[in-house]
């Protein structure tokens, strides 16, 4: 990812292991009878790990957003 003056920013890298964590819990998923209480129990830890990944992404970009405005706004004053 890169800014309009040319700055490199690197991704965050916790989104790798959130991803990989939702691909298992997925594959648990599918392998659970629908309508069964264990269905329902792996439901619901997939919808807390897309959660999660929300969160982060957000979080990211708030924070991102935040510090080059903060950074830009000290530089101009």
């Amino acid at each position: 990812m890169g800014t309009s003056d040319g700055e490199k920013v690197a991704n965050p890298k916790n989104l790798n292991k959130l991803h990989k964590k939702l691909r298992l819990a997925q594959k648990s998923l599918s392998r659970k009878t629908k309508g069964s209480s264990n269905y329902q129990k792996a439901r619901l830890k997939v919808a807390r790990i897309h959660a999660k990944i929300k969160d982060s992404r957000l979080d990211y970009t708030h924070k991102r957003a935040h510090s080059t405005n903060q950074r830009k706004s000290n530089c101009c004053s």
